[in-house]
């Protein structure tokens, strides 16, 4: 994905958006920090992902959700190849 968002008002805190979108899938901020750790280059190249340092924290993006179901879907398809002992085209 390489449509980067052009106002800044569009982003907000990573802690923000565990709080509402995290779900099941990052149910606290620690389970998002080791996910972006895991794909912190992708994420950062997605435009959707911005670090800052300190206790500002990071900034995330009004298309993280699809950046992040996209790179769940893929480590999904990863592991189904791998457990059938073929390769899907990622």
């Amino acid at each position: 994905m390489n449509a980067h968002t052009e106002r800044v008002a569009d982003y907000r805190p990573l802690r923000d958006w565990v709080a509402d979108c995290g779900g099941q899938t990052f149910p606290t901020f620690a389970s998002a920090e080791w996910f972006i750790r895991r794909n912190r280059d992708r994420l950062i190249q997605s435009g959707q992902l911005i670090i800052r340092k300190g206790s500002a924290g990071s900034l995330v993006g009004p298309e993280f959700d699809s950046v992040v179901l996209d790179i769940l879907r893929e480590s999904s398809n990863c592991y189904m190849a791998r457990a059938s002992g073929s390769e899907v085209a990622a």
